[in-house]
């Protein structure tokens, strides 16, 4: 069949160590196993591959990383040889330690880490089965590490019922029934010789469901048993088990009973609980007679999960709590309190906080193993059993609090309903707020986030002002991103009034806030003062909390310290990927590609922002997507990439309306106007700009980068009014924020706007103030326009020198139509053959860019790294990949580079301009 087909074939690639993930989907029955087994089978068979299993349990689905465990540990004695951080995470999740990061997606990457590592050893299969009943954390870690396989030599294949598992981003395959033919063949060798009419029955009702013509027989020649009503095929099977089990003696039924509550197979558990409800051994036989389960020295194993099920729903609400009784009594004295602790809970028929507090500290040892979906049940359900009112409100709050760190914002909306009708004290309400601002941040409504947190933050204030002013820094974030000024003053003006403590951060952060405000109001330079000292505070030290330097980071690209917001961004980012944080790291790296782009470090920002797309999705951001298309769309529009611009622009576009991001929409528009301005089409450009919605933020860094390229596509359309306007905005918010750059923007413009006879200084003082080589672009634009001026004026030898500079530059930054430009301007200046002119669309291979941009982004990201000499392993950890992957890039990298080995790599200048 196809599908063994297929699979073969990704075993055979694996052999050859490339790697694959897929996801196989079926309804019950369909021989989703068995091509599991086929797999398994030709992997022995053709020795030297390694098989992992795993499988999902119903009964287990909320024990975080339980699944994950199950296939990692024939591995676990190579732990030693990861990268610490991922260590510590895989030895926290499965309890071997205590705490650890607080990073779910770590053990992601650590799992990554740890199958490439035994992949070393030759090619590696790994099959999950019953991937619907995944634990939710060892999901979402085994996606994770799905996602980034790549040349391992890993193949990693899950199972699952459809609808049940979405298994996002990985290549997914239906299977369908058997056809007529082969369904006959199948259940003619399994039961030979049945009636006719039994045999046709069975066919229809089976419909092709290798399980259902396996099962439905034994039943089918009672013809009173089968209902003449056909069912959807899953309860049929259902029903057929369920028969199986009720034709059974009580006794046994009780040992199954017991045995399905029971999640982890421990026999010995499995039988002191059952043998305390009166069941005998033989009854234990019985079963295994019946074919139901298979019981091993220390395990029972049912044949399906579906007689599991049958075994637990078949029984009556009173039989099951009995089961969980007598399962909790059976594990007094044993390590596993969590196991205890649901039994109790399962046993309860009334609210007891002595069984919700076993509970809730069930709940926090998952948190701190970051089982995050774990923990949301166990406190869930221990508020269900708390008698107390204001405790059940604060475990609700909690379990909220745990939905949303494990990414279910709907589930967490819930949860937060719940405990508001319960009342609560103040920290109880801080704590509703900052939920349902992350709910609303996760559902893309920023808007309500910001308001959430404002309206919050005054209560909050009277008992814990430096709660309060952290809840008024991310209202400040979330208002940012909405783009609309009057939210930002707002609440910048609110953190400026709190009452400031003695705590050093605290009263800095405050003092800030009324300076921002006073910043975006009257554009005063006495508010620069403050936000100077907070932006060199946290460059200095490092022991500041991340979000405050996170916010500091923003603050410094109001401000326009490029340097400085490119600094905090590289060090947070550095820390995120040493510790594991990557769900922070996401935040960060956006605030560093846009000080990449606007310090011209066009390579950097694309591979950041690239690398960032695909966290996001990884970590259900998708708000974000619209700020990195974006940039990566102004990138391309630079390089002239009409196609990829546009593309790129249109995904911003959509996601900025869908999900709330409105700078999203800023960006499109700009980097388009961009594209149209470096294309030469002047009226398009001013036409990007015209469709910018009002009310977007318009006295920040956003001027600063923008207002220039406006100007200059006005005055080329000989809209010298427009031109004029926008020039005296841009003039006045530069003068208040002192940057020689933007300065530097200033006078390239008046030399645009201003009388022919003042461009020249214009021109002179704007390469002066850009003498430090930190800004290529803008310095390659001045002396490409003061080129055409000096053409213009009749100085042809003066206007070949800056135009050769600027073509240089435009060269090594790969700004294609920029290049053409400079290029043209050289021959109208009598340059008869212009440098590049037989390859314009080459970027300069001497450059640093120019290599570069014969790399991929994730090319050029693991080159640049190795060329410092950081080893595969330590490349690695960083990009989140796995060091086979590492090598994989650097193979295909160094003949394009024309190197052959690292030692010639490091020879490259790669630093850029």
């Amino acid at each position: 069949m196809a599908e063994t087909q297929e699979m073969d074939g990704l075993l055979a690639d694996a052999r050859s160590g490339r790697s694959a993930a897929m996801v196989i989907l079926g309804e019950p029955g369909v021989g989703k196993s068995a091509l599991l087994a086929h797999a398994a089978g030709v992997a022995n068979a053709a020795g030297g591959m390694r098989v992992l299993r795993a499988a999902g349990v119903q009964s287990e689905s909320e024990l975080p990383f339980g699944a994950l465990h199950q296939l990692l540990r024939p591995g676990l004695d190579r732990l030693g040889v990861l990268p610490e951080p991922q260590a510590t995470a895989l030895r926290g999740a499965f309890g071997l330690v205590p705490g650890g990061n607080r990073d779910r997606f770590l053990v992601g990457l650590a799992a990554l880490s740890l199958l490439a590592e035994l992949a070393g050893d030759g090619p590696l299969l790994c099959l999950v089965d019953d991937a619907h009943w995944l634990d939710r954390a060892s999901a979402d870690a085994l996606l994770f590490a799905a996602r980034r396989l790549d040349a391992e030599g890993v193949v990693l294949v899950f199972a699952a019922r459809t609808g049940g598992f979405a298994g996002e981003g990985l290549p997914r395959r239906e299977l369908g029934g058997l056809d007529r033919t082969a369904s006959r063949a199948l259940l003619d060798g399994h039961a030979p010789g049945l009636p006719q009419l039994v045999r046709d029955r069975v066919l229809a009702e089976a419909g092709g469901n290798p399980l259902a013509l396996l099962e439905l027989p034994a039943i089918a020649g009672r013809a009173r048993t089968m209902t003449m009503e056909p069912l959807p095929l899953p309860h049929r099977i259902s029903a057929a088990y369920l028969q199986q089990v009720a034709a059974l003696p009580k006794r046994t039924r009780t040992f199954l009973l017991v045995a399905a509550a029971e999640e982890s197979g421990d026999l010995a558990v499995t039988l002191r609980a059952a043998a305390s409800l009166g069941v005998r051994p033989d009854a234990v036989e019985a079963a295994e007679r019946a074919g139901l389960v298979a019981v091993g020295h220390l395990s029972v194993t049912f044949r399906h999960p579906l007689v599991r099920a049958a075994a637990y729903q078949g029984a009556t609400s009173g039989e099951r709590r009995a089961a969980h009784q007598a399962l909790a009594e059976a594990l007094v004295g044993e390590p596993s309190a969590d196991r205890r602790a649901w039994h109790l809970a399962g046993a309860a028929l009334a609210p007891d906080e002595g069984i919700a507090a076993g509970l809730a500290r069930t709940a926090e040892r998952a948190r701190e193993r970051l089982g995050y979906a774990a923990a949301a049940a166990a406190f869930e359900r221990a508020a269900t059993l708390t008698p107390d009112r204001r405790t059940r409100a604060r475990r609700l709050i909690a379990a909220a609090e745990s939905a949303t760190d494990a990414g279910r914002p709907d589930a967490a909306a819930v949860l937060a309903d719940e405990a508001s009708r319960l009342g609560s004290d103040p920290l109880c309400a801080a704590r509703l707020a900052s939920v349902r601002a992350q709910i609303a941040s996760e559902r893309g409504e920023l808007r309500a986030a910001h308001e959430i947190l404002v309206a919050a933050a005054e209560p909050v204030a009277g008992f814990d002002v430096t709660l309060a002013a952290s809840m008024l820094m991310e209202a400040i974030r979330f208002a940012w991103a909405v783009s609309v000024s009057d939210l930002v003053v707002h609440a910048a003006g609110r953190l400026g009034a709190l009452p400031a403590p003695p705590g050093a951060w605290t009263g800095l952060l405050i003092r800030a806030g009324g300076a921002l405000a006073d910043l975006l109001t009257h554009q005063s330079e006495h508010a620069l003062g403050p936000l100077a000292e907070l932006v060199a505070s946290a460059r200095r030290a490092g022991s500041v909390a991340p979000e405050i330097r996170r916010f500091a980071c923003g603050v410094a690209l109001v401000v326009g310290d490029l340097d400085a917001a490119h600094e905090i961004a590289s060090t947070l980012a550095q820390e995120c990927r040493a510790g594991g944080a990557i769900r922070w790291l996401t935040a960060i790296q956006a605030s560093l590609a846009v000080a990449q782009v606007q310090l011209d470090h066009f390579e950097e920002a694309a591979a950041t922002s690239a690398e960032s797309l695909r966290l996001v999705a990884d970590t259900g951001q998708p708000h974000r997507v619209a700020h990195l298309s974006g940039l990566l769309a102004w990138i391309a529009a630079v390089r002239g990439d009409e196609e990829r611009c546009r593309e790129l622009a249109d995904q911003a576009l959509w996601h900025a309306t869908v999900d709330g991001y409105q700078a999203g929409l800023l960006r499109a528009h700009g980097a388009l106007a961009m594209l149209e301005l470096g294309l030469g089409r002047f009226d398009a450009a001013l036409e990007q700009w015209d469709s910018v919605p009002g009310g977007l933020l318009a006295h920040t860094y956003v001027v600063s980068w923008f207002a220039a390229n406006e100007i200059e596509a006005a005055v080329r359309a000989g809209q010298q009014a427009r031109a004029g306007e926008l020039l005296a905005r841009f003039a006045a918010w530069a003068h208040v924020l002192g940057q020689p750059a933007v300065h530097a923007e200033v006078h390239r413009c008046r030399a645009l706007t201003g009388p022919a006879e003042r461009a020249e200084g214009h021109y002179t003082e704007a390469l002066r103030l850009l003498a430090d080589g930190g800004r290529p672009f803008a310095t390659a634009r001045t002396r490409a326009l003061y080129g055409e001026w000096l053409r213009r004026a009749r100085r042809k030898t003066e206007a070949r020198g800056q135009l050769r500079a600027a073509l240089a530059l435009f060269q090594q930054l790969d700004a294609t139509p920029w290049a053409d430009r400079a290029r043209a301007e050289l021959r109208a200046a009598g340059e008869a053959a212009a440098p590049g002119s037989d390859r314009p669309d080459r970027p300069d291979p001497a450059s640093a860019t120019g290599l570069l941009s014969l790399l991929t982004p994730q090319e050029a990201q693991v080159v640049r790294l190795a060329a410092t000499g950081a080893t595969n392993r330590d490349i690695a950890a960083q990009l989140f990949l796995s060091p086979r992957t590492i090598s994989h890039h650097l193979y295909r990298a160094f003949p394009k580079l024309g190197v052959a080995s690292r030692t010639e790599l490091a020879r490259l200048d790669l630093a850029g301009p």
